[in-house]
């Protein structure tokens, strides 16, 4: 948690208010978010369950599969298509609870015999090892002998083999982590952004969704960002097509407009 924290200072972001946007703010800006989202899903004509009321959803992408939960979070007044109160703590045991969670580490599994392996490590192999791991955690314990990541083999922990100058693989995740480059001269961000994240997304933190749009926010050369939580939705894309495709067209009419 402390590095965490640490993280999330060294950002630099702030938050809704102008203010310093820190771990301690952060859950109060995700619940103005929350209500955001749950107040336009309702403006669309939908309801949300109200306390004590079963939620309910059907099975989706990414291993999302049906279930229920008894709503003990958030009070509304669809009719008004308002959010009366979010307890955002409960909010959270519900997020982690309504789907299983993938196993940790989530992302750089390879090499480690606790978990079933995924690709993400692939994409910082070489021409001669099929993936590397890229995380601390990872690189410590990995134990598969031979091939070629890890305290293990290398003799090395993370903090020893990342200090090299030689390494790699921090350089390359760098480079697919956009916080990297936003806000900075480095490299031409893109001015256009349309970002969803689902509120029952268990695979991505919300507060991943949120720092970047903190970050894009502030940065000059985005001129327009679209960002919003998707209501009941699990990890997935396409959560409203045409919605999307609706800001798609006014961007582009817009720009015709400029003569861009």
């Amino acid at each position: 948690m402390a590095k965490f924290n640490a993280y999330v200072t060294s950002l630099g972001l702030k938050n809704s208010a102008g203010a310093a946007l820190t771990s301690d703010n952060m859950i109060e800006e995700l619940r103005q978010e929350l209500v955001t989202s749950a107040e336009a899903y309702m403006a669309a004509g939908n309801s949300i369950p109200n306390l004590g009321e079963v939620m309910s959803w059907a099975a989706g992408n990414y291993g999302s599969s049906a279930g229920s939960y008894t709503n003990d979070f958030i009070a509304v007044d669809n009719s008004a298509a308002k959010v009366l109160s979010i307890d955002m703590s409960r909010y959270l045991v519900f997020l982690a609870t309504q789907a299983t969670l993938k196993p940790a580490p989530a992302f750089d599994e390879a090499g480690l015999t606790i978990t079933g392996g995924t690709a993400e490590s692939a994409l910082f192999g070489t021409s001669a090892q099929a993936y590397s791991n890229f995380t601390e955690y990872s690189w410590d314990n990995n134990d598969t002998a031979g091939d070629g990541s890890g305290l293990d083999d290398t003799g090395l922990t993370w903090a020893q083999y990342s200090a090299l100058s030689t390494t790699l693989v921090v350089k390359q995740a760098n480079l697919i982590n956009p916080m990297h480059f936003i806000g900075t001269s480095t490299g031409t961000r893109a001015p256009y952004w349309y970002i969803r994240h689902g509120t029952r997304d268990r695979d991505t933190a919300p507060l991943v969704s949120l720092n970047l749009a903190r970050a894009l926010k502030a940065d000059s050369a985005v001129k327009d960002l679209n960002y919003r939580l998707a209501w009941g939705q699990p990890h997935g894309e396409g959560y409203d097509v045409p919605e999307a495709m609706t800001w798609i067209t006014k961007i582009l009419t817009d720009a015709k407009a400029k003569g861009i």
